[in-house]
């Protein structure tokens, strides 16, 4: 099963015999069967799909995402397999202490899987900077699991002092190329702020069709601010994964990075370092599954953890 990324302007979408086609100025690049789809993601301007595509992935249930970094489009059929009841669960759960017990775990992971880029990603280093921050990670995961009075702005503020000195200690030790001072959300011109946001939005869109998948609300979430037009559980979950399956990717890569100012030249290189990792194999309860499987099952236990106060825990990344 394949996810199709498209990602050069002027692209055309269409069907023919049930097979998705790619144009590029009139010449067909690609052909892909349906039943091998899993999702087509848009991840630029200028590409045009067809209506009889889009109905014939909404029969099969293909999802279609169109994500350019400033607007989310989901196309997906309106009879998904869900319940009216686990959303009402949601909503009661993200409202009380269960809903910030959820948020609490869900950054005990993301810390966890931070500290993992970290020791994989400098390994062949041994200096007091690397013994340093991962002291400080150690110290912030005691707080955030010892604190009996949670609260949002105590989850937020155990996180934003991580994400400091995560992204500190990569600059301060070239793990990142040179042009990256600080990390910039929105609108940044810097190379790897952008390749950073271009692997979030393919990782959001695999979060999306999981959530969508168990039946979830993805604009009612736990920890970020719910409002509209911010899919606030989408971005929780996230946070799980961005370290290992985006920003591990980004180090690795960065030399390529460096030696070019032109996003264009260096995209596919991040789309395929990304999509290896959410297709390759990994340990899950005694068990080999791909991550994208892992991240379904997670997104599962998220659902019944808000039906029945069973107990969520992260998935955590060995390196």
């Amino acid at each position: 099963m394949k996810h199709i990324i498209v990602n050069n302007y002027g692209m055309f979408l269409g069907l023919k015999s049930q097979r998705l086609i790619i144009k590029q100025d009139g010449n067909t690049k690609k052909e892909v069967a349906l039943n091998r789809i899993k999702t087509i993601q848009v991840l630029s301007k200028g590409i045009s799909l067809s209506s009889d595509l889009i109905n014939s992935c909404s029969q099969r249930g293909i999802k279609i995402f169109f994500n350019t970094f400033n607007t989310f489009t989901a196309l997906h059929t309106l009879y998904e397999h869900k319940s009216v009841m686990i959303r009402k669960k949601q909503f009661e759960v993200c409202e009380n202490i269960q809903g910030l017990e959820l948020a609490r775990q869900l950054i005990l992971g993301k810390l966890k899987n931070q500290r993992a880029t970290i020791l994989y990603s400098s390994r062949n280093l041994n200096n007091e900077k690397k013994q340093s921050v991962i002291e400080n990670f150690d110290k912030s995961i005691l707080q955030l699991k010892n604190k009996t009075d949670i609260s949002k702005e105590f989850i937020l503020g155990i996180e934003g002092v991580s994400a400091s000195f995560y992204f500190n200690y990569l600059v301060s030790q070239n793990l990142l190329p040179s042009s990256f001072k600080y990390r910039t959300k929105r609108h940044s011109e810097e190379i790897t702020n952008i390749a950073l946001n271009y692997g979030y939005a393919i990782l959001f869109n695999f979060i999306y069709k999981a959530c969508i998948n168990a039946g979830l609300e993805p604009y009612y979430g736990v920890l970020h601010t719910i409002r509209s037009a911010k899919p606030s559980l989408i971005l929780d979950i996230m946070e799980e994964y961005r370290s290992f399956v985006v920003d591990r990717n980004i180090i690795k890569l960065r030399f390529k990075l460096e030696n070019t100012k032109d996003f264009n030249k260096i995209k596919k290189d991040v789309a395929s370092a990304i999509l290896n990792t959410l297709t390759k194999k990994y340990k899950y309860n005694h068990k080999k599954l791909t991550l994208e499987s892992i991240i379904q099952r997670q997104v599962y236990k998220i659902s019944g953890y808000f039906c029945s106060k069973n107990k969520y825990k992260s998935y955590i990344f060995r390196w």
